[in-house]
């Protein structure tokens, strides 16, 4: 019987081969190798899914093991607009950095407290907060990357990488990273990236 820790960066490395040139541009076969064998030590993800009370690790190269997409490399990037992160109408923009694409989601929080609760003539206060969260359609995605600004254009907030986007990303500077979202409509989101993810993007292309 195989010892399952060696074979999953085999798998790995078949699952990555599979994939067609047009889906994923940006790597050679050394790379993809290379990787395959640093993905042993990294931590596990089991879902590709975006969703505003994820439970991930933050600006860390990650391991993805989806059962409908299959096993790849990524790195999972938060920020929070407009103060705390569960604040009414704070917004929250989560991204996932992958070989081949950028996934986003941009969530609206809004909220109303609950009514108090009356028993046997007397009043006792129900703090709680009813949440709602709002997901927004984001159409394009500008990253400005040292005096290079790339405008994407995806569907259902994913975005195909380049190999000329991907160079760029491995070589950022260690620094937060400006980026602009266009929403359906036209409104315009201003976020960034922060530098641990930009780091951690090192990992991954």
């Amino acid at each position: 019987m195989m010892n399952l820790p060696q074979t999953i960066p085999v798998l790995f490395l078949g699952t990555i081969l599979a994939v067609s040139p047009q889906v994923c541009p940006a790597f050679t076969v050394q790379k993809v190798a290379s990787l395959a064998k640093a993905s042993s030590d990294l931590p596990v993800v089991k879902s590709a899914g975006l969703s505003p009370d994820m439970d991930v690790p933050w600006s860390k190269a990650v391991r993805i093991v989806d059962p409908f997409e299959g096993e790849f490399l990524g790195v999972f990037d938060r920020n929070s607009l407009g103060g705390y992160l569960f604040r009414e109408g704070s917004t929250q923009v989560i991204s996932l950095w992958t070989p081949s694409s950028i996934r986003v989601l941009v969530t609206v929080n809004s909220g109303e407290a609950s009514s108090p609760f009356y028993t046997a003539g007397r009043v006792y206060p129900r703090p709680e907060l009813l949440r709602f969260v709002t997901t927004k359609k984001v159409d394009k995605l500008l990253l400005k990357i040292r005096e290079k600004v790339f405008q994407l254009d995806g569907s259902t907030g994913t975005f195909a990488i380049s190999q000329e986007l991907a160079t760029a990303l491995k070589n950022a500077p260690d620094e937060n990273l400006n980026i602009r979202l266009i929403l359906e409509g036209g409104q315009t989101v201003d976020s960034e990236i922060g530098k641990g993810t930009v780091k951690a993007w090192r990992n991954i292309y």
